[in-house]
């Protein structure tokens, strides 16, 4: 008899939960905790890809059982499931190889160990194996993704099954902020190491639950049905092999094959199932670790005699993570709003709320709020709930240290040749771009922040043919006539300087601006 994978499997609803975490990942500076996570995900994966290959070799092996026996008829089916195995080998193994290379290239090393990666942080590795511009193997992958997803359907007249692979290995991402990506770009750039090594190892568990998908396909596609039904086995199908604690694992229990003239009997433990439940079973979650339950299930044979047919199934329960992290960096800023992304697996964004120890936190979209620290902080904590279906609300907090916004920088604002709006902040200009120019503006400019100030007040100092300072002051943020009228009648090669410049910054205080612009005029 053949096993067929479940479209609702437990690997794919994994999945499923594991995307809405990469998705939260990717302005991420990952704390240790969740990188420990990620290792915890990544062997629950393997564990899954070891059982499901295993799976996979029994199908392979019952197909090559049927060939034997009838080798006229089932021939084609057999070289089909070769050229299943083949294309599935060939596609895993590549992906383990883009692994190794990730790892290798976060640890400069030229034997990386996948047991025991040093740098899980590293934010580079893996978009420089991927996303190079002509050595990476993100676009590779992606092709080879596509071309044996076509391949795969190609072999299958199952509607229904042919919608499960798409759907397995559907490689189009949302747009993020209006902005189109491409898929290598949005799982691999700027990804941590733990993450991008979880994410390889979640496609290499698509290839293995496509090809066992395919090799079902194939059993059922051959015409000696008494050979599988002969097999009758018991299976577990939860709706998910890891849950949060505080919320139910649910799972279905069934007979591999059934006949719709009986219904089974279905044991956990000692405790019967209702009928009405049509084998679902609700196990708790609320210690952590590894969760074991096992039973049997009895079906009544045409001779009169009973079978039964045991099972036993383990799932993990893991503490609830969440996504706390701002867009620019590690840390915020006082009195500016701050950009965070927030995410919990598993939970929709509209049952996520968000809080700060201290300052002002707002909504601005379905996973972006914007915290707003006050003046001297020091340290805040956002902390997140979530409304969880099933269980108690969930809560959870990271802590946040709260910098001095940087000095603002004076400039004048002028256009280039070209009509380009220029910053300049000192050296030489022409005349023309002096004399166009409205007075002298001021923000923090250091190639993350972008803050404008609005200047109060500034002095331009001028030097007479004698050598003697001749100061001007502007009581505003324009030059005043004078000044201008001073620059106009200014040769060549001159000098002037703009100093002490006063500025007011979003927190509502006035600074004094150190720096001092020297003008050179062409």
């Amino acid at each position: 008899m053949a096993i067929s994978n479940n479209p609702n499997s437990p690997r794919q609803k994994m999945i499923n939960l594991m995307y809405l975490v990469f998705i939260a990942m990717m302005a991420l500076n990952v704390s240790v905790e969740v990188l420990d996570g990620f290792e915890l995900v990544e062997r629950s994966l393997k564990k899954t890809t070891v059982d499901t290959a295993h799976r996979n070799e029994l199908l392979m092996q019952e197909l090559y059982d049927y060939y034997r026996m009838n080798e006229a008829k089932v021939a084609d089916w057999y070289r089909k499931g070769e050229d299943v195995k083949s294309q599935s080998d060939g596609l895993y193994d590549y992906m383990q190889e883009l692994k190794l290379r990730i790892v290798q290239e976060a640890d400069g090393m030229k034997k990386g160990d996948l047991d025991n990666i040093r740098h899980k942080d590293d934010l580079e590795a893996a978009s420089e194996v991927m996303l190079a511009p002509i050595t990476g193997e993100g676009r590779k992958l992606r092709e080879r993704l596509i071309g044996y997803r076509e391949n795969m359907t190609a072999l299958v007249d199952d509607t229904a099954r042919m919608n499960v692979i798409a759907s397995v290995l559907d490689l189009e991402v949302p747009a993020k902020g209006g902005i189109a990506r491409s898929w290598e770009a949005t799982l691999f750039e700027h990804m941590p190491v733990a993450a991008a090594i979880t994410l390889l190892t979640k496609l290499q568990n698509d290839v293995r639950y496509v090809e066992g998908e395919m090799l079902a396909s194939l059993l059922n596609s051959i015409d000696i049905g008494a050979y599988r039904v002969n097999k009758i086995q018991a299976m577990v199908i939860p709706q998910s092999q890891i849950v949060m604690r505080g919320t139910p694992y649910r799972a279905q229990i069934v007979l591999a094959a059934l006949d719709s003239t009986q219904q089974p009997r279905i044991f956990v433990g000692d405790r019967e199932l209702s009928a009405s439940d049509n084998g679902w079973y609700t196990g708790g979650s609320g210690g952590l670790g590894l969760q074991t339950f096992s039973g049997r299930i009895e079906l009544p044979r045409a001779d009169g005699t009973t079978g039964v047919y045991p099972f036993s199934e383990t799932y993990s329960v893991t503490e609830p993570t969440a996504t706390i992290a701002p867009t620019m960096m590690n840390v915020l800023y006082e009195s500016i709003e701050n950009d965070i992304e927030v995410a919990i697996p598993g939970v929709p964004s509209n049952n996520v709320r968000a809080g700060i120890s201290s300052g002002t936190i707002t909504q601005k979209s379905a996973n972006v709020w914007t915290a707003r620290p006050p003046v001297n902080a020091g340290t805040v904590t956002i902390t997140l709930t979530a409304s969880m279906a099933g269980g108690s609300p969930l809560s959870m907090s990271r802590e946040f240290k709260v910098r001095q916004l940087p000095p603002a920088t004076p400039f004048l604002v002028y256009k280039d040749a070209s009509g380009t709006t220029r910053r300049f902040k000192g050296g030489t200009l022409s005349k023309r771009s002096l004399i166009e120019a409205d007075g002298v503006n001021a923000a923090i400019d250091d190639g993350l922040l972008d803050i404008p100030f609005t200047v109060t007040g500034f002095e331009v100092t001028f030097m007479d043919s004698m050598g003697n300072a001749l100061p001007e002051i502007s009581q505003s943020g324009a030059f005043t006539q004078r000044q201008k009228e001073v620059i106009r009648n200014l040769a060549r090669g001159k000098r002037f300087y703009i100093t002490r410049v006063k500025a007011t910054g979003p927190g509502g205080q006035t600074q004094s601006l150190t720096t001092t612009i020297e003008v050179i005029v062409n």
